[in-house]
């Protein structure tokens, strides 16, 4: 009797776990399913066009403005378990730049990254689950290029994290805290960095998730913020560098099962605050899938 309420249990926090689907802007400590087997990609558009100077609008006299757009590929893997996980992202990208009457655009592959992420801790309960999970990174230029449009900074840059996540029947809530250690090129160094998000999640529907698997619609409301340290030159300060983003980026995802998903998100910023003259990000818009490898 006690192994059978116990392969019960495990099968209701299996369950559990499919019953939302992973953030869309976060990190997620779970790495199980669409989390840890699934081949993701999405299109992202970063759109700029707002000049500040040292957080207060400027009129731009060359009326400038760029366009990026990303389209990233990302394969996990577990490794040995669920408690362990490697992958790769490779991205897309293209590059568009407006100013003084003139376009230049440029599309290409952009820097190799891998990871590595391993839970340090979980605890479950009935219908509840909190995790916590650490995460190391490597970004690797797949080219120096020294042109204006750039699809690489040509740096080996390396990133930590932690993320936690906490889900309850309906709702999910989830922290991350990443700290970018970024490197040098071209006689550049590049400002280390740190990004902080928090996400809510809150399923739509179904209102009792009683089988597995379920179609089911997810809402998420998330903060995603990043604050850049200065770059230099030749050991000269860069004062129109770093500074902090704070964008809300309110989102929704179908789950269409076992195997797929479908998620977008609107990214707005409520604080723009770069160091000295910059051109900033007005909104961000991202469009993705996952599938299930195996």
């Amino acid at each position: 009797m006690k192994s059978f309420q116990a392969v019960l249990f495990l099968a209701l926090q299996f369950s559990l776990l499919y019953a939302q689907g992973p953030p869309i802007n976060t990190d997620t400590p779970i790495m199980l399913g669409l989390s840890g087997r699934g081949v993701r990609t999405f299109v992202k558009i970063i759109y700029k066009g707002t000049l500040l100077e040292n957080g207060d609008p400027v009129t731009d006299p060359d009326n400038r403005s760029a366009t990026i757009v990303l389209v990233p590929v990302v394969i996990p893997v577990n490794l040995f378990s669920a408690r362990s996980q490697i992958g790769l992202v490779l991205p897309f990208k293209f590059l568009s730049r407006e100013g003084s009457g003139e376009t230049s655009t440029k599309q290409g592959l952009g820097d190799l990254q891998l990871f590595f992420k391993y839970l340090l801790f979980q605890s479950d309960g009935r219908n509840e689950t909190l995790r916590l999970a650490a995460k190391a990174s490597v970004k690797l230029p797949l080219s120096t290029e020294q042109a204006s449009l750039q699809l690489s900074s040509g740096s080996t840059d390396y990133a930590v994290s932690v993320v936690a996540g906490w889900i309850k029947h309906r709702t999910g809530i989830y922290l991350e805290g990443i700290y970018n250690i970024n490197g040098k090129s071209r006689e550049i160094s590049y400002g280390n960095g740190l990004k902080y998000n928090l996400s809510f999640a809150y399923r739509l529907f179904p209102v009792i998730y009683d089988h597995y698997p379920m179609a089911q619609l997810n809402a998420y409301l998330e903060l995603n913020g990043m604050t850049t340290f200065e770059s230099s030159a030749n050991g000269i300060i860069d004062e129109n560098s770093g500074g902090t983003t704070l964008l809300l980026s309110p989102g929704i995802q179908y789950v269409g099962g076992a195997k797929w998903l479908l998620e977008a998100s609107l990214q707005y910023p409520v604080l723009n605050n770069p160091n000295g003259r910059q051109l900033v990000s007005d909104w961000v818009l991202s469009l993705g899938t996952r599938i299930l490898l195996f």
